[in-house]
């Protein structure tokens, strides 16, 4: 492989899709301040990455969002809440999205080039009016049509310029990489498959994965980077309790592994907006 991205979606843990119906929001326990233990992984590591920031918890995560970028990482927004997007109106994502860009931009008074949709619920109606925003690239296509809450972005008229990234006009699209597996498409790179699979089958993936491709990304949330305990309703079911909890006990470690993994591969570590900057060639 040529070039990895390491991305981190920027929500609490009760933004969780399956946790929504639990009203969770007045808990006082927030995981996103506890993540200066994975930045300095980063900073150990010598790599970067880049963290898509749900607006509404920007301004009273400021301080973290300040070092995140002392720190060379790159920002992009994930929305202005975390609720998907094919529940909302064309002429309300709009809003939302604009808001959301100029609060993370007050906040980190930085341009936010990026975008990333909650659970890649992004459409192509909504994908331009995420351009129309302001936005010059975004991360929210993956091909897992098995997943209740994905959706597969039509990206019909963009240009595949390499594995994982395509282009149109000065608009740039990252996909979220698949393993093919029998006839099914198989996330192998974030969120609760990372934390489930153990690291020498992780492993295994990422080599049968590299014989056909040449670019990988990985998606992670700071829930899944402490080992904090979460205030979960008594009332949850098995199954929600399990899809949030399981393999959070030493994810950081296993992050890790996988990283040092992929470096010695010899493979560049890039943030997404320098990434779409070189491949456009703007300085």
């Amino acid at each position: 492989m040529r070039y990895v991205y390491l991305t981190v979606d920027m929500e609490e843990w009760y933004d969780l899709d399956y946790l929504k119906d639990y009203n969770l929001k007045d808990t006082q326990v927030e995981v996103i301040p506890q993540l200066f233990d994975f930045l300095d992984l980063l900073d150990e590591l010598e790599i970067k990455a880049t963290f898509f920031i749900v607006a509404e918890i920007a301004e009273r995560n400021a301080d973290i969002i300040c070092e995140i970028l002392r720190r060379d990482h790159a920002i992009g927004c994930h929305g202005y809440d975390h609720r998907l997007l094919y529940e909302k109106t064309n002429e309300q994502f709009l809003e939302e999205i604009t808001k959301a860009k100029q609060l993370i931009e007050k906040v980190a008074k930085c341009e936010v080039d990026g975008y990333r949709a909650a659970c890649f619920s992004m459409n192509r109606e909504k994908l331009e009016l995420t351009r129309k925003a302001g936005f010059l690239y975004d991360s929210s296509k993956i091909r897992f049509d098995q997943h209740p809450l994905y959706r597969n972005l039509d990206l019909t008229g963009f240009e595949q310029l390499d594995d994982l990234v395509y282009r149109n006009g000065d608009f740039v699209e990252y996909e979220i990489p698949t393993l093919k597996l029998w006839k099914y498409n198989i996330p192998i790179s974030g969120g609760g498959y990372l934390r489930l699979f153990p690291f020498f089958i992780i492993k295994r993936l990422i080599k049968m994965y590299e014989k056909s491709h040449e670019n990988f990304l990985l998606y992670i949330h700071p829930f899944e980077l402490t080992n904090i305990k979460l205030p979960l309703p008594n009332n949850i079911g098995f199954k929600t309790k399990l899809r949030c909890l399981v393999g959070r006990k030493g994810n950081l470690r296993k992050i890790k592994k996988i990283v040092t993994f992929l470096n010695k591969q010899g493979v560049e570590f890039r943030t997404l907006n320098h990434d779409r900057k070189n491949r456009l060639g703007i300085d």
